[in-house]
């Protein structure tokens, strides 16, 4: 029963996509990304294919993942030290705002009007876009979904779109003009960066002494 307890994988990939939501690189550029999705004439068809094109991005990777790190499961106890290294590395490099992927150049202009499918480029385009921004929070996460199955991957990343998704299409304008304004460029990300490192070092901590099974 302590187990079930324990095994808080679901929450920590939303937690990880909350916090993918706040990178520093990507925030600024949310409110144009609303205008986007927004100004379309059929706004509600092409924002769910906004959310299936970026959910689906992501579970795809997820499933990979998981499929990968399902070869390595048998190694049980080393695996979590493993796990808690990358983990920490990771919230080591976000603090210090080190991204592991290049940035994608893409124009997301293109994807102004139209319905459902244009929706489903634009989601796995800004997926694109956000992979790179979020990195060392998205390697942590996978690096999780590596830890299972193919399936429990897909779940863990589709879960972490939705942590992405939420605050992203109710409070996404409010959120970037109030961290702006109040703060100034330089002070947020600094901020944001140490408080998303030390989720990530402390969660890796946590593996490694066996006290978080994911």
């Amino acid at each position: 029963m302590l187990s079930i307890y324990k095994d808080i994988s679901i929450w920590v990939a939303l937690g990880h996509g909350f916090l993918a939501f706040f990178s520093p690189c990507v925030l600024p550029l949310i409110p144009a990304f609303l205008g986007i999705l927004f100004t379309a004439k059929n706004k509600i068809t092409k924002t769910i294919g906004f959310f299936v094109g970026f959910s689906f991005l992501f579970s795809a990777i997820g499933v990979f993942s998981g499929q990968v790190g399902s070869f390595f499961v048998k190694y049980g106890v080393v695996i979590n030290y493993v796990l808690g290294i990358i983990i920490i590395a990771m919230g080591i490099f976000y603090i210090i705002g080190k991204q592991i992927v290049k940035e994608s150049k893409i124009n997301i202009w293109k994807f102004k009007g139209g319905g459902f499918l244009t929706g489903v480029l634009f989601g796995g385009a800004i997926g694109l876009v956000w992979i790179p921004c979020s990195s060392p929070i998205l390697g942590s996460i996978l690096t999780i979904a590596a830890s299972s199955n193919a399936l429990k991957g897909g779940i863990l990343l589709f879960v972490y779109s939705l942590g992405i998704s939420i605050p992203f299409l109710t409070i996404g304008i409010p959120v970037s003009k109030l961290i702006s304004y109040s703060f100034g460029k330089p002070k947020w990300e600094l901020i944001l960066r140490i408080f998303g490192g030390i989720f990530l070092i402390i969660l890796g901590i946590l593996i490694i002494k066996g006290e978080m099974l994911v």
